[in-house]
């Protein structure tokens, strides 16, 4: 009988936890826009304390990612020797 509430217990808990967690998420993706938009005007008042006043049109919104055309070779590793050890 103890075993037993001790297990409810024990389920109850863990659903409650993972309930917690998809809500969380759900919450986060539904508000991701303005969360976004929030740290952003964060950062920018911490990084550039004296313009508070500036419009938000000098901050260009979609940013062009420049991709490489061509791959790059890795880069040589000085550390440990590649040859065999005799």
């Amino acid at each position: 009988m103890i075993m037993q509430s001790i297990i409810n217990v024990l389920a109850i808990s863990s659903f409650l936890m993972s309930a917690t967690a998809v809500g969380s998420g759900l919450y986060i993706y539904q508000n991701k826009d303005t969360l976004i938009d929030s740290f952003k005007q964060g950062l920018m008042e911490n990084l550039l304390p004296g313009s508070a006043g500036l419009s938000n049109d000098l901050i260009p919104k979609d940013i062009p990612l420049a991709l490489p055309t061509t791959p790059s070779l890795p880069i040589p590793s000085t550390g440990l020797p590649t040859g065999p050890l005799f």
